[in-house]
């Protein structure tokens, strides 16, 4: 028994050992914290299972255990010792191995919870770290004004604060990445990891702070920007208000002019502030976004136009000082720059006029070559160029006259010179560019005639070479052997030509451009290659032709047969000959004389042919000659028919479309007067004045006209037959009555019109203010020219005999009837006068007088309009005002007649190149723009007083209105009855306030 018992023990305690040896063989191959997450997580998954297994090993040991307590019972102390000291080193062993798995437990387990935490921390580092690296990725957003910059900066200070407490939690990751290192020696945390994290950290936090240094420098240039834009607000102001104290203090103009001076050079001294600012605004605007960026600009445009405008109002504050102190100091300056002016354009153009003169002295000879044409155009091309470029200093001079009619001294003689000068630059301008064009198209033609020359050539050729194809007729045959010996004569000079022009490609790229330059070049080719092959062909015809009239020997069939064809030719041009009724019938006859010519000149080859074939016999010679003068005498009479049949088509047709014209025009000017009738029959023009004047200064150009029109219709008559005379003369006689009809029409409505004139200057007091202007008004008026055609009102010396009841206060009426027409104060004059009328108008004398009368009269309203700009500048009083009104409204009431005048001036010019009349249109226009510019005198002299009137209507009763509120708010706590709020009304009339309903609590 007991031998069993020992060895149960023994099976058992070796079963527990070999537990033990296991376990610690296992716990040793685990017992590491180095290496990967990984395995660190294996080797803990590993001595967990090895925690776990320790209750099998506390079997193991109480079943060792167990066994080992029979043995202790037995009575053999030497068994019992060594079961004592088996169970003693069983004990030993189980103690360390248990130990020592819950110290490799504890320890691995210790170091994956520390390694967890530590990724737990470095993700949301890594994860706050990527969104700070985002938010400094994205560019700085654009704000839009310096408070939105603030809080932009503010924001971002926020964020580097938020960094900067980032680096203890930063530096504990760290720590905490070293000691795994130390104990694991991982390289996801070796000093290398730390260093990038480190690194990355830095670079966010610098970035950060360099965003922050960025944006405080943008919100502090904007407050920048902004203090300057007030500080240079309030200078304007003062300054501004400085200038208005001046003007309006009381002092000589010595004293103001010096104080002006100072005052504007502080102002100018200014503008590098100016421009400081606008540097800042330029930097401010670049960081600011768009609409924001708007406003700066804005800002900076308003103090740059503020700056001007004070400025501007310096200058012309000084300038009105000036004036009144050295304005002819200022005029004599002014005219000595524009005569300088003046004289410096004149050289130019005088220098340029003379090489165009140069140029077109070559270009008249008829031997020039193309380089002589190519640098002809190319002067002439530089000279319009820099023609082109003077016009600059053109308009510089009108505006320097324009600047000197400002003064009140005459300026006649430098208009006189502005005008000769620009008339002088138009001239040469406009021939440089015509001789411009015509070089060009000219060196065009040149270089593109020979193509032509050689089209025409080879279509000729092409002709020639079918027509002689099979023919046997000897007057055929020897026209075409002339023909081919003319066309292979073209055929060298076209040679020649083309080969000259094939070797001018660089002349050609100049002129025509790369792409026309080789289509040019191609079609060359092409041309070459074509006479070559035609000149050669002619070359084979001309031979068989010439031995076909060798063979020909029968003159006097020939001869025959060519008189017979002009017999016939002489008669059809007999019968075709004869006065015709209308245009298409002369066009048909017209087409008949050039088919006859065509045929006589066709039979010149024949005669040409014929002439070979006359031998040394005397009577042959004699007959010919007779009949080569029947010919040339035939084709001259053919060829006077055709001129003659084109003039009388060219004729016929000018007089049918002036006709037409004539008639169109009357159909319009009679809708036009009789829209300017009211429905009564009255005349009725209020609002249309100038509309009226302006549509009755039609009538003397058309009256022209029509005289010019029966004048052609004369010699259309004398070329017409007595079919056609009939519809001519009813044509010419329906317009005339109706010219006659609309002119009476016009006639009333210019009586009218001078009597509304008059009348309106009587009624305001204008022929007792101002006699003169009224008198030169009423003589200008009055004195018509009679006799300017047919329809022309002739005067009696009653202008005004109508216009006198309204001055002594009769009849007032402003409206005439459209049949109110003094038959005894104007006549019309027949047919022979009108004829008669038309020669004296075209007189020298008569145009000579009244071209002096329109002189005069133009002279004496510029003196009265200088009158009116020499006094605007002054303080006039309202009758003053009121009279230089009336005498502006008497100048503009004249400028319809003196429109009139200077049309028929204009109309009986005795030549198309009279500069005296250029000058004197130049006078007019020049006038005519002056009155224009005149403006209203009243709204100019009261527009101050009327600013204060309107400023005083419109604050009184705003100053009423303000004080019935406030009495209604004394008044509204009456109703309250006995309360505090009597105490305190007008308090309670704007604050809101508590109501206690009770007697006052003191």
């Amino acid at each position: 028994m007991t031998q069993q018992e020992q060895q149960e023990f023994m099976e058992s305690l070796e079963a527990a050992l070999s537990w033990m040896r296991a376990i610690q063989e296992r716990l040793k191959a685990n017992d590491n914290t180095q290496g990967p997450l990984d395995a660190l997580e294996g080797r803990l998954r590993e001595t967990e299972k090895i925690h776990q297994s320790e209750h099998e090993g506390r079997v193991k040991m109480d079943m060792a255990l167990v066994a080992a307590e029979n043995l202790l019972q037995s009575g053999d102390e030497e068994l019992r010792t060594h079961t004592h000291t088996k169970l003693k080193d069983l004990k030993g062993l189980w103690e360390e191995t248990s130990t020592y798995i819950i110290h490799c437990h504890s320890r691995i387990e210790w170091v994956w919870l520390h390694w967890g935490e530590y990724l737990k921390a470095y993700e949301e580092f890594e994860l706050w770290l990527t969104s700070r690296q985002r938010g400094l990725d994205v560019a700085v957003e654009l704000q839009l004004g310096v408070k939105e910059k603030l809080w932009q900066a503010d924001q971002q200070r926020v964020v580097v604060s938020d960094i900067h407490g980032q680096a203890a939690l930063l530096e504990r990751l760290l720590d905490e990445a070293a000691a795994l290192h130390n104990r694991t020696q991982d390289p996801s945390v070796e000093p290398q990891a730390q260093e990038r994290l480190q690194e990355a950290y830095n670079d966010v936090r610098d970035r950060a702070e360099e965003r922050l240094s960025l944006l405080q420098k943008i919100a502090e240039e904007h407050q920048m920007y902004q203090g300057c834009v007030q500080r240079f607000q309030s200078w304007l102001l003062s300054k501004t208000k400085e200038l208005t104290d001046l003007m309006e203090r009381k002092d000589a103009a010595e004293n103001k002019l010096r104080a002006l001076q100072v005052l504007d050079d502080s102002v100018a001294s200014e503008e590098k502030t100016l421009q400081h600012i606008e540097g800042v605004a330029e930097a401010v605007r670049g960081n600011t976004s768009p609409s924001g960026a708007e406003m700066v600009m804005e800002e900076a445009e308003e103090l740059r136009l503020g700056w001007q405008r004070l400025r501007q109002g310096l200058c012309e504050s000084e300038e009105g000082l000036r004036s009144s102190l050295d304005s002819h100091s200022q005029y004599m300056a002014r005219c000595q720059r524009l005569g300088e002016d003046i004289g410096q354009l004149r050289v130019l153009l005088q220098g340029l006029d003379q090489e165009l003169e140069e140029g077109r002295n070559a270009r008249g000879r008829t031997d020039r070559t193309e380089e002589q044409m190519v640098g002809q155009w190319r002067k002439y091309t530089g000279v319009r160029n820099t023609l082109a470029g003077e016009e600059s200093q053109v308009e510089l001079l009108k505006a320097q006259l324009k600047e000197l009619f400002r003064f009140s001294q005459d300026s006649r003689h430098l208009s006189d010179d502005v005008l000769a000068v620009v008339k002088e630059h138009q001239s040469v301008k406009c021939r440089a560019t015509r001789l411009c064009s015509e070089s060009e198209s000219g060196l065009r033609n040149v270089l593109h005639d020979p193509l032509l020359v050689f089209a025409q050539w080879s279509h000729m050729v092409s002709q020639v070479l079918e027509a002689s194809a099979e023919v046997t007729d000897f007057s055929h045959i020897a026209m075409l052997v002339q023909g081919i010996e003319r066309l292979l004569k073209g055929s060298v000079q076209l040679q020649e030509r083309l080969s000259l022009l094939q070797v001018k490609g660089d002349l050609l790229t100049s002129l025509f451009g790369p792409e026309g330059s080789d289509s040019l070049q191609s079609e060359l080719s092409g041309a070459i290659r074509n006479r070559e092959l035609l000149h050669a062909q002619l070359l084979q015809r001309k031979s068989r032709l010439q031995g076909l009239i060798s063979r020909t020997k029968d003159f006097g069939d020939a001869q025959e047969l060519i008189r017979s064809k002009l017999a016939a030719l002489q008669d059809h041009l007999v019968a075709t000959d004869g006065l015709q009724p209308d245009i298409l019938a002369k066009k048909s006859q017209s087409d008949q004389f050039r088919v006859i010519l065509k045929d006589l000149e066709d039979c010149e080859a024949h005669i040409t042919a014929l002439e070979t074939l006359v031998s040394s016999s005397q009577s042959n010679r004699a007959q010919f000659e007779r009949l080569y003068a029947e010919w040339k005498h035939l084709h001259k009479a053919a060829r006077v028919k055709v001129h003659e049949s084109e003039e009388s088509i060219a004729d016929h047709e000018s007089f049918h479309d002036s006709l037409l014209n004539i008639e169109k025009w009357l159909m319009i000017m009679k809708q036009k007067l009789e829209s300017f009738h009211s429905p009564p029959g009255e005349w009725s023009i209020e609002g249309r004045q100038h509309e009226a004047e302006r549509a009755l200064g039609e009538f003397p150009e058309k009256e022209l006209q029509l005289q010019q029109m029966e004048v052609q219709g004369q010699g259309v008559l004398e070329r017409t037959s007595e079919e056609g005379r009939v519809h001519i003369q009813r044509d010419i006689k329906r317009l005339r009555e109706s010219w006659l009809a609309l002119y009476n029409t016009s006639l009333n409505l210019h009586r009218y019109l001078k009597y509304l004139v008059f009348s309106d200057t009587w009624r305001v007091g204008g022929l007792s203010a101002d006699r003169e202007v009224g008198e030169g008004v009423m003589t200008a008026r009055g004195g018509r020219i009679q006799g300017h055609g047919e329809g022309h009102l002739i005067l009696a010396g009653q202008d005004y005999e109508h216009v006198s009841p309204s001055r002594s206060g009769g009849d007032r009426g402003r409206s005439f009837r459209g049949d109110q027409v003094d038959s005894s104060a104007w006549r019309i004059r027949s047919r022979a006068g009108q004829r008669e009328a038309s020669t004296v108008t075209g007189c020298t004398g008569e145009y000579t007088s009244r071209r002096r009368e329109f002189e005069a009269w133009l002279s004496k309203e510029n003196k009265l309009l200088s009158g009116i700009f020499s006094s605007k500048g002054a303080t006039l009083s309202d009758k003053e005002v009121k009279t230089r009104q009336d005498t502006l409204r008497a100048l503009r009431a004249g400028v319809g007649w003196g429109q009139e005048q200077f049309q028929l001036l204009l109309q009986e010019s005795p030549g198309s190149e009279d500069v005296s009349l250029e000058e004197l249109r130049y006078h007019w226009m020049l006038y005519k723009s002056k009155l224009k510019d005149v403006g209203d005198l009243r709204s100019r002299a009261s527009a101050k007083p009327g600013l204060w009137k309107r400023v005083c209507r419109l604050a009184l009763p705003l100053w009423l209105l303000l004080l019935a509120l406030l009495l209604l708010a004394f008044l509204l706590p009456l109703m309250d009855g006995n309360s505090c709020s009597l105490s305190n009304n007008f308090a309670r009339s704007f604050n809101v306030m508590l109501r206690y309903e009770a007697p006052p609590p003191t």
